[in-house]
């Protein structure tokens, strides 16, 4: 089974080790994130248009500057409560736009409702855990993270015509949204169930 934290502390290290031997470490972190998070929004247009591997494209390129944005900000030593809220605020305008792309994309079928719960399900793993933190629960996981998330979608898109040329349908890029819509809603329930041992445990008088 793959280990989900030895691969992302793998994949950090290798934009760490890009990053402070290129030019990419002068660079403004939050000129990064705005960069990232345009290009997030013309994915989520070629996604209303139908145009799925190319907005799978786009969604894998702002991902990766995404991640950039966090690594040049700490060894430049320029990160910031700012910052790191100006980017984490982009992300949640980044999804909300792409899944209102699809949404939009497949109004008339019955993938809007999975398409709706996926971003339903997306926006309440964040708002769980940031609500979480601000009462001193630090430690949520779930099996829906974002970068599960990033990684479903962009799949899903860029393999999508794939589909349309084998079975005459979007079936790849459904199937990566239901996927989307029972993980993110059944995460969401994984990290109340965390808040919710977190506070029994700390109530028992043993």
């Amino acid at each position: 089974m793959i280990n989900r934290h030895a691969l992302i502390e793998g994949y950090y290290k290798l934009i760490k080790a890009i990053v402070s031997r290129s030019p990419l470490a002068r660079l403004n972190p939050n000129s990064i994130s705005v960069t990232a998070s345009l290009i997030g929004l013309v994915a989520a247009l070629f996604f209303l248009f139908g145009h799925s591997a190319m907005a799978g494209v786009l969604l894998l390129l702002s991902g990766i500057l995404d991640t950039l944005d966090g690594t040049v900000a700490r060894l430049g030593e320029r990160d910031s409560k700012f910052g790191a809220t100006l980017d984490s605020s982009l992300d949640r305008y980044v999804e909300m736009f792409v899944f209102m792309g699809i949404t939009y994309h497949f109004k008339d079928s019955p993938m809007f409702f999975w398409s709706f719960l996926a971003v339903m399900g997306s926006m309440m793993v964040s708002y769980i855990r940031a609500r979480a933190q601000s009462l001193g629960v630090q430690e949520l996981v779930g099996f829906m993270q974002r970068f599960e998330r990033f990684v479903i979608l962009s799949a899903g898109a860029i393999l999508n015509p794939f589909g349309v040329k084998q079975w005459g349908s979007e079936i790849v890029l459904e199937i990566a949204i239901i996927i989307l819509a029972i993980g993110t809603n059944y995460t969401a329930y994984q990290r109340l169930m965390i808040v919710k041992k977190v506070e029994d445990n700390s109530s028992d008088p043993s």
